[in-house]
């Protein structure tokens, strides 16, 4: 029996690592699609790296901003200037296959963050468009209150997920 729940387990950490991977490539299409991820992005100081993660041992995804340029990390281990850490892959898989929004998993105390708040919150801004461009609409409908307008369309989007890397020269707004 707890064989069963092991396994169970590590396929939840599985999901969990391949929407990190769609949600790392996608957080970069955003940046190159969207002008408000772009600012947002740009406002961050330099050579911040961002990571999301799943206590203890769950999988991570991190970001680089550094000479205007928005790169994507994959799950490398790197020294983070803000990591957002969900206690539990049980507690992180709603948020990440489209059942809650960042803001409820926020609202609900799913997830710590250590590091600067405000750099924080400017990322949740940005996870918050990104689930619009990723999810579609009858879901981004169901979880999010006020969905973000989308500047580009959802395959425009998924095509731009290729990129690992995105130039924010010229974010103003």
């Amino acid at each position: 029996m707890a064989r069963t729940g092991w396994r169970a387990k590590r396929g939840r950490k599985a999901v969990a690592a391949v929407v990190f991977a769609v949600l790392g490539r996608g957080l970069v299409a955003a940046a190159r699609l969207d002008e408000r991820v772009r600012a947002e992005a740009a406002s961050w100081p330099e050579d911040t790296v961002i990571t999301l993660r799943i206590a203890p041992f769950g999988p991570q995804v991190s970001w680089r901003m550094g000479e205007g340029v928005l790169e994507y990390l994959g799950g490398a281990q790197v020294t983070p200037s803000l990591a957002v850490t969900f206690k539990s892959v049980d507690g992180a898989l709603p948020l990440l296959v489209g059942m809650k929004s960042v803001l409820g998993a926020f609202a609900e105390h799913r997830a710590t963050v250590a590091g600067d708040l405000a750099l924080a919150m400017s990322f949740v801004r940005c996870l918050h468009i990104v689930e619009g461009y990723l999810f579609p609409d009858l879901m981004t409908r169901r979880i999010l209150p006020r969905p973000a307008e989308r500047r580009a369309g959802h395959l425009v989007a998924y095509g731009t997920l290729v990129f690992r890397r995105a130039r924010l020269e010229g974010a103003s707004s």
